[in-house]
């Protein structure tokens, strides 16, 4: 019963991490950007200006939606006397925690888009209009292809939950230290919900020769 409060209590801080991460790498702002809004309509095609936009992927908010409807199962599971467990408040607050987490992440992936044209990876909104001045390290929430430092996809592309790229156009006086460690190469990362489809985000990366160590 220890050991399954440890692995709950520490699964519920990495949700919490996550969440936090997650805030903080898609807060919108004010600013304009604009691509024609039949992208939206057509993610899979190039578009006008060249504009590729990956297709959405709710496969995060299902994931975790499930594991909260798993959680909340596990609080209702009985002893011999009929009463629940020890665990049941952990596995309540893990199922709350999820859930909540899969209705954010599904907003997101309904809301936003990330496209790529001749010379920049942007987040932009469904309706094609920007996401304005990134809060967390100012400007834009756009970045040359010329400025990657390095991308992967945690943990792993077949299972992706975390987007990661290290970018220099961020200037090194507004850059921000970020709780999880990639890389120890010089800029500013960016982490972002896997809210897209992975495979084609890999693919614009590889065709724009974004920097991958």
């Amino acid at each position: 019963t220890r050991a399954l409060a440890r692995i709950g209590h520490r699964s519920m801080r990495v949700m919490l991490t996550l969440m936090a991460t997650t805030c903080s790498a898609l807060q919108l702002g004010h600013a304009a950007q604009r691509f024609h809004p039949a992208a939206a309509r057509a993610p899979h095609l190039r578009m006008l200006a060249d504009v590729f936009v990956a297709d959405p992927s709710f496969n995060l908010a299902a994931g975790a939606a499930l594991v909260g409807t798993l959680c909340g199962g596990l609080e209702d599971i009985k002893d011999a006397r009929g009463e629940k467990l020890p665990t049941a408040k952990l596995f309540g607050g893990a199922a709350v925690i999820f859930v909540l987490f899969g209705a954010f992440i599904s907003f997101q992936t309904a809301t936003l888009r990330f496209t790529f044209d001749d010379s920049s990876f942007a987040l932009v909104k469904a309706d094609g209009t920007g996401t304005g001045e990134n809060v967390v390290v100012g400007g834009e929430n756009r970045w040359s292809y010329t400025s990657f430092v390095n991308y992967d996809f945690l943990p792993s592309q077949a299972f992706p939950i975390l987007v990661y790229f290290r970018e220099t156009q961020t200037p090194a006086d507004t850059r921000e230290e970020v709780p999880l460690m990639v890389d120890t190469a010089e800029g500013q990362v960016h982490f972002f919900p896997a809210i897209s489809n992975s495979a084609q985000l890999k693919q614009q990366f590889v065709e724009h020769k974004c920097a991958k160590l």
